[in-house]
């Protein structure tokens, strides 16, 4: 140990190659840390000039590991340490390990460790306790040898680094693309919700237009053709000729009328997407269901935003089927109906509770199961269970998306 002996200035030092290739030469940095300077003089002498997987070696010099831990936090791209083990403590260079792998994460620097005091750290325990690349005493590593265990050191440290540059590029790439596929599939959810709401809203129109076109074809047809007989009747009717004539005029006339009134129907019928409205379809919905069923309903409703046509429809169906199915197989005399909106996270909160009986085990209907599906094509959620205090409860999340390019939003 001759730390008296080091020159302050020298115990840290970057000691270039003599002969410098130019600025944009391939270095591999390598460090020497040992607290005897001569091993450092001896250690340049050997290798400087060398060239190691097409590049030179630009020398760190630290004389005890405190040293070398300093040089390391400022380079950590350091490729190889010859680590002396007995320097300022017995175990040191041991303790340096340890840190460099667990405290600082480098797990890509080549250590070789040296020793002149082998009975200190024998090799096999310290080869089995450290994450080193060799393990070396000082009278064991000639010049050749020390020549060959930089060389593979440095090799190893290469692909090291090629495999933790491929792997950074690698995760990169994948995060790159899970953020594409992300937002693929929200644009996708988003499509295919679009599509459903114009797939629903067109079923709903081309049926009622099917409606529509039967009944002006076939109802208007007969009735049509009824005047026309009522019309050649008055001619053939003999007795009586002023009296029938009146009643075949009277005929004709609600005849007349009542094919006007079908017209009328079949127009507001295919007119009815345009009428839709949540507040006023629920409240009928809710008075008729009192006066014809005998149930008592308290409802309590939440200003809304503009909704589509699917949605608007989607949630008059659930509460007629929540309904439906408490009076039907509950027996409820009363329901507690609540429709609520969430602003922030655009969702409709549909909650209907009834003082019914609850079964001991209940599956889903045609009516409920189909409910379910329209909600879980709509990207919702739906939950019936016993209510906490007493009946059933139907509760039904709702999100809304901005409303398709091109399409209205209806109150």
């Amino acid at each position: 140990m001759n730390d008296s002996m080091i020159d302050a200035s020298d115990a840290l030092q970057l000691i270039a190659d003599d002969d410098a290739e130019e600025e944009t030469a391939l270095y591999w940095k390598f460090l020497i840390a040992d607290d005897d300077p001569d091993i450092h003089k001896v250690t340049k002498l050997v290798l400087e000039g060398h060239t190691f997987e097409d590049g030179k070696l630009q020398f760190f010099s630290a004389y005890s590991a405190i040293e070398a831990a300093a040089v390391l936090e400022r380079h950590p791209d350091i490729a190889v340490v010859l680590l002396d083990v007995v320097m300022e403590e017995d175990d040191a260079g041991l303790k340096l390990v340890k840190r460099v792998r667990e405290q600082m994460g480098n797990r890509l620097v080549r250590i070789i460790l040296r020793t002149g005091q082998p009975g200190q750290a024998p090799e096999h325990a310290v080869i089995r306790s450290y994450d080193i690349s060799d393990y070396k005493e000082k009278t064991e590593l000639t010049s050749t040898k020390l020549f060959s265990t930089v060389y593979t050191s440095i090799r190893t440290y290469r692909y090291l680094t090629g495999i933790a540059a491929a792997h950074d590029t690698l995760e990169q790439r994948v995060r790159e693309r899970t953020r594409e596929l992300e937002a693929r599939a929200r644009e996708l959810q988003a499509s295919i919700r679009h599509t459903y709401e114009a797939m629903m809203e067109v079923s709903v129109l081309e049926e009622r237009n099917r409606i529509a076109r039967d009944i002006h074809n076939v109802v208007g047809h007969t009735l049509t053709a009824a005047v026309v007989q009522l019309e050649a009747g008055k001619h053939l009717v003999g007795i009586d000729a002023d009296r029938v004539s009146e009643k075949m005029n009277l005929a004709s006339q609600l005849v007349r009328k009542g094919l006007d009134e079908i017209r009328s129907s079949v127009h507001q019928l295919a007119d009815e997407r345009e009428t839709v409205d949540l507040q006023r379809d629920l409240a009928r919905l809710i008075r008729d269901t009192e006066a014809h069923a005998g149930v008592r309903i308290h409802c309590e409703i939440e200003p809304m935003p503009k909704l589509s046509f699917f949605h608007v429809k989607l949630l008059c169906h659930a509460l007629q089927e929540g309904l439906t199915n408490g009076i039907r197989h509950g027996g409820s005399t009363r329901f507690h109906f609540k429709l609520a909106y969430a602003s922030a996270d655009r969702r409709i909160a549909f909650s209907l509770r009834n003082d019914g009986l609850v079964p001991r085990a209940f599956a889903f209907g045609f009516g409920l199961g189909a409910l379910r599906d329209q909600v879980e094509l709509a990207h919702g959620s739906l939950c019936l269970e016993a209510a906490p205090q007493a009946g059933m409860e139907l509760r039904i999340l709702l999100p809304l998306a901005g409303t398709a390019p091109g399409s209205e939003a209806l109150p």
